[in-house]
């Protein structure tokens, strides 16, 4: 895909799938199955508002009535593994989870690693964030953008730990408000967006849209929410195409700064890996000199700006910087085209993903192989990612491996 986006136009229901490939579905569920004992899926064709639209059910005998977030999370890497997640899928799953944990601390009153989670805490949670994960990573939609409509929250109440809430759920209020993300009003005396549901959506959305993006679109689908509602279609949409126009895309971006001078290297190394788990989009060094000619290091985050308050909250923690400098910026981004190759190596064969740069005119600048494929067939071949690049290259330009 190039330049591929989504375009959520409701984030509604516990059980949501866009997916029509069998094969994906059996592979999911097996390898989730593995993690979660006792437990059963059904995916069917349902009719929401006269939609067409993809249902998936999924029944588990746990009896876990609450599990800590600390629990969830280590479940869910788990699964991550079992199901083969990029490195993408993977911190995006764990930006989800952060997500509702520290959202359910400030609900609570409780640390974010102690908070114990009831509903949120059971093996729907997991399908619903790993299924997005997975089905992302197939669709090969890792290094895209994403937009998203503003969220709707429904009114009148909601129920659960045999308590009544007002619509938004608390939980979702929190994640709204700690992403700085837009919700929009209905008369639907329901519950639309759940806890999961909206950490799912401000963890994929780079972008509002109160408008359908200018692009081309390749792929539609429709996922269905468990309810079907009388006055509006209980679905949600994903569109995947390409940014119209023959130019390279622009988006807005923020840069965060600051400055370092009595920092270690592993403090500063280790703040980085949690930027990145926690989804900037790119984090530098760079040596300087500051008053009084005192060696340093600038710290530069490339982010969305709905990740921009979380990420200068995380970057303090970790550094115990006193201020961050924010930096609204415009990009020119090139098109870009991603495949697969197939190799055989050793008399395996293997399948390799590729990603191009390329021109207004679509002629190809550069190109880039998935790092995650090529280590692992390293580990199964023995051979270094030095060689299979190698080997790549010659396949990709046509020439005898």
């Amino acid at each position: 895909m190039i330049n591929t986006c989504a375009h959520a136009s409701r984030w509604t229901g516990q059980h949501e799938s866009f997916w029509k490939s069998g094969d994906n579905r059996c592979q999911f569920f097996w390898s989730f199955g593995r993690q979660i004992p006792r437990r059963s899926s059904r995916s069917k064709r349902v009719e929401r508002g006269g939609i067409s639209a993809q249902l998936v059910e999924v029944s588990s005998e746990e009896q876990v009535s609450k599990r800590k977030a600390s629990d969830l999370q280590s479940s869910a890497v788990k699964c991550a593994k079992a199901l083969g997640l990029s490195k993408w899928g993977t911190a995006f799953v764990k930006s989800v989870l952060d997500t509702l944990s520290s959202a359910e601390s400030q609900v609570h009153g409780h640390s974010a690693k102690e908070v114990e989670l009831h509903e949120l805490g059971s093996a729907d949670t997991l399908v619903d964030i790993l299924g997005v994960a997975y089905l992302a990573d197939e669709l090969e939609l890792s290094g895209s953008k994403w937009w998203s409509s503003p969220i709707a929250v429904g009114t009148g109440v909601t129920n659960f730990s045999g308590r009544t809430y007002p619509n938004p759920a608390p939980a979702v209020a929190e994640v709204l408000r700690a992403h700085k993300f837009p919700t929009k009003t209905s008369n639907i005396q329901f519950e639309l967006t759940t806890p999961t549901g909206a950490a799912i959506a401000v963890n994929l959305a780079s972008e509002l849209a109160s408008e359908f993006p200018v692009i081309s679109p390749n792929k539609i689908g429709y996922g269905a929410g468990a309810k079907d509602l009388d006055q509006v279609a209980n679905i949600l949409r994903l569109t995947v195409g390409e940014l119209s126009g023959n130019g390279h895309a622009h988006d807005e971006v923020v840069v965060l700064e600051t400055n370092l001078d009595d920092v270690s290297g592993e403090v500063i190394g280790r703040a980085v890996e949690k930027l990145m788990e926690a989804g900037a989009r790119d984090v530098s060094i760079t040596p300087v000199f500051m008053k009084k000619n005192r060696p340093g290091q600038l710290i530069s985050i490339i982010a969305d700006k709905t990740k921009s308050e979380h990420l200068a909250e995380l970057l303090m923690e970790e550094t115990g910087t006193l201020g961050i400098r924010e930096i609204p910026v415009s990009r020119h981004i090139s098109r870009r085209a991603s495949g697969t190759i197939a190799l055989e190596v050793g008399g395996k064969k293997f399948q390799v993903r590729v990603k191009r740069a390329l021109t207004s005119t679509g002629h190809s600048v550069s190109g880039k192989v998935e790092y995650e494929d090529l280590r692992r067939i390293s580990n199964e071949t023995g051979l270094s990612i030095r060689e299979l690049q190698q080997i790549v290259k010659n396949r990709a330009i046509g020439r005898d491996s």
